[in-house]
């Protein structure tokens, strides 16, 4: 079994931690938070809220350390991702999914993404459709899209996954057949 390096959140299989050289290790529990990806922030994001959609609580540190990030932004560099140990595997395998394979699945022909349109998450959340953005190194397509609540903050997801069917064994009483659907509602207004 491997050992735990309180400091860096890691699973070391020696008796030093090869990132910060610390000694001390310890055995690994249930709940201890350890590191399961270095990601782009942009990547971090999706990925964050793809634990959230999968129930495994996620805390994050920049790569870079704060005093970088404050001068650059958040939106450069690495950041890493940390999940509970007992859901570790389970982060890992949503991961190489997601980030490892291949290529996604190709959503079903007949469903077209329409810029500027309101779409509800299977969840509830109103969410507008901004454009479709490119991966600069895979060229795989990305849904940008802003939340109609709370910060209306700006997100990306795969389109494959974005227009992808429900998982309906993991959420059998999701009343909506796709992650997210067109909304022919009111947009909510903006609120300070």
């Amino acid at each position: 079994m491997p050992l735990y390096c309180e400091d860096c959140m890691k699973l070391v299989d020696g008796a030093v931690c090869p990132r910060c050289r610390n000694r001390k290790l310890r055995e690994v529990e249930p709940g201890d938070f350890c590191q399961v990806a270095d990601v782009h922030y942009m990547q971090a994001e999706m990925l964050k809220e793809l634990f959230r959609d999968n129930d495994i609580p996620c805390t994050e540190r920049s790569a870079l350390g704060a005093g970088i990030t404050v001068n650059l932004g958040v939106n450069v560099g690495t950041v890493r991702l940390y999940v509970p140990y007992d859901r570790l595997d389970f982060a890992k395998e949503l991961y190489d999914v997601y980030f490892n394979s291949p290529a996604a699945p190709e959503p079903e022909p007949e469903r077209t993404l329409l810029i500027g349109h309101v779409y509800r998450h299977f969840k509830g959340g109103l969410y507008r459709v901004e454009d479709v953005a490119k991966h600069s190194e895979t060229l795989e397509e990305y849904v940008v899209y802003r939340k109609l609540y709370g910060d209306r903050s700006l997100w990306i997801r795969p389109k494959a996954m974005f227009l992808s069917p429900v998982d309906k064994e993991k959420y059998p009483d999701a009343m909506q057949e796709y992650r997210f659907e067109p909304y022919d509602g009111e947009e909510p207004e903006k609120t300070e």
